[in-house]
């Protein structure tokens, strides 16, 4: 049903695909597929919106090979193809295209097979502005007139888009030529559906519909600021040159991390509103790794996945807590192994800045969650809970407060608080606010404890993080107490 309907019904899909902690495991696995494998648009369909994006540019002149046969990934409002980017330096193929769509696939994907081990540079290549370091998270910036024209308002290949073309060539030397580039040329192709943004924002009315009579029957939470900013950064979500700037800042301010965790990095001048090249990221989805681990122990099997979840966790830890732009969409489809149990974090249309305030009131509170159960304070904790901007219809039981903070704000398995449980503290309480740029971070803590269930793993994100919020409230001129 989610497939046929498309749109918001997907994402939600996405979500209880990831919530292995409460969803019967064979659900979660045929819920998975929304991941990455919806239906995707035709070959010539994804092909036209490439070339609209490009200014009317011809593929042959941009890309050597690009494999539409078997697209990537394609979920809620894209798919992504691998390709090959046009080496300046080589000469040009001649029998380029020469056939239909289907045989040219063909025989991008026999070149394919010589060209299996692709590395990801990490160069910083879009543009950012009006931020003094990328540290500093997202801002304002402004793009770079060749990232961010956006073709697709028409732009005509004869005139202008020969102009275009020359400064596409131009970039593409400059990559070629750098150590930050795409290994060999090998990039990913990001295509947006025509018309998903309509459908999007028809569903998240129905969906705010819904929320509301939830939220005055079932559940006592702030269902509607919820979904409000959910809406709004599902309309950001639609414009791949934001989605470019906010991956190529959070590969920077990650780059400590690199021998773990790997982000793309954007192809300059092959960004616009409904298309983004990148580099691309050889790995296996997190939740697909049998084959890998075929033949192990469990003993060595457990080890791994307690590996590969505390990489996963540090990389959403530091980008919280250290400059507060983070990945918002930590589902498992966004989340790939590669060799050596190295990270690939991708997708980044779904982010967040989270402001000052909120980002050291929830590493206040990540140090109290993370103490032994004995040692937590509930009195701090609520004060945590009230610098954060949440807001309750009852604020006289500090303790309940407490287990709903863990059952919120940390990932471990038997902290787990349903909201539709009769003595859950969320009725209880009644949440009567709760601050919008909060929820993206509520959002990956529970993907991230679904994360931990589906792999057997029962960690605690408090724990892990501990000392990154104690860092970053000493940068802050804060004592952790």
């Amino acid at each position: 049903m989610a497939v046929d309907l498309r749109g918001f019904y997907l994402k939600l899909g996405q979500f209880f695909a990831a919530r292995a902690e409460f969803v019967p495991e064979p659900i979660c696995r045929h819920l998975s597929l929304l991941h990455d494998r919806v239906p995707p648009m035709p070959a010539q369909q994804a092909r036209s919106v490439i070339e609209q994006e490009l200014g009317g540019i011809p593929l042959e002149e941009v890309f050597e090979w690009i494999d539409f046969e078997e697209p990537l990934g394609s979920a809620s409002i894209a798919q992504v193809h691998k390709a090959k980017l046009r080496q300046p330096a080589k000469r040009r193929r001649r029998d380029f295209l020469s056939g239909e769509v289907f045989n040219w696939t063909l025989s991008a994907k026999a070149q394919r097979r010589d060209d299996c081990s692709w590395r990801v540079g990490t160069g910083q290549e879009v543009v950012l502005s009006q931020s003094p370091t990328p540290k500093s998270g997202l801002g304002q910036p402004a793009v770079t007139d060749r990232t961010a024209s956006d073709a697709s308002e028409g732009t005509d290949a004869s005139g202008s888009g020969r102009d275009r073309l020359a400064e596409i060539r131009e970039d593409l030397a400059r990559v070629a030529s750098s150590r930050d580039g795409p290994k060999d040329g090998i990039v990913a192709v990001k295509v947006q559906y025509p018309d998903a943004l309509h459908t999007m924002m028809t569903d998240l009315t129905s969906i705010r519909r819904w929320a509301g009579f939830l939220q005055k029957t079932e559940i006592k939470f702030d269902m509607l600021s919820a979904v409000d900013e959910l809406s709004k950064q599902v309309v950001l979500e639609f414009d791949f040159r934001r989605e470019a700037r906010v991956m190529d800042a959070v590969a920077e301010n990650l780059k400590g991390l690199r021998k773990r965790l790997e982000i793309p990095r954007s192809v300059p001048g092959l960004v616009t509103k409904r298309l983004l090249v990148m580099n691309f990221i050889d790995g296996d989805q997190i939740t697909r790794l049998a084959h890998r681990t075929r033949g192990l122990s469990q003993r060595k099997k457990k080890a791994a996945a307690k590996r590969i979840m505390e990489r996963v966790a540090e990389a959403f830890g530091t980008m919280m807590l250290e400059t507060g732009l983070f990945q918002a969409d930590a589902h498992p489809g966004n989340i790939l192994v590669m060799k050596g149990a190295r990270i690939g974090l991708i997708d980044y249309g779904q982010s967040k800045q989270l402001p000052e305030a909120e980002r050291l009131a929830f590493a206040a509170l990540l140090l109290e969650l993370g103490r032994e159960r004995a040692d937590v304070r509930p009195a701090a904790v609520t004060r945590c809970l009230a610098d954060l901007g949440l807001r309750f219809e009852r604020e006289d039981n500090q303790a309940l407060m407490t287990k709903m903070a863990f059952g919120m704000f940390d990932t471990r398995t038997s902290h787990r608080v349903d909201p539709f449980s009769p003595d859950s503290p969320i009725k209880s309480l009644g949440i009567s606010h709760f601050p919008p740029d909060v929820f993206f971070v509520l959002r990956v803590m529970q993907l991230l404890r679904g994360l931990a269930g589906g792999l057997g793993v029962d960690f605690s994100a408090a724990r892990q993080w501990a000392p990154l919020a104690r860092r970053a409230l000493r940068r802050a001129g804060r004592n952790p107490a």
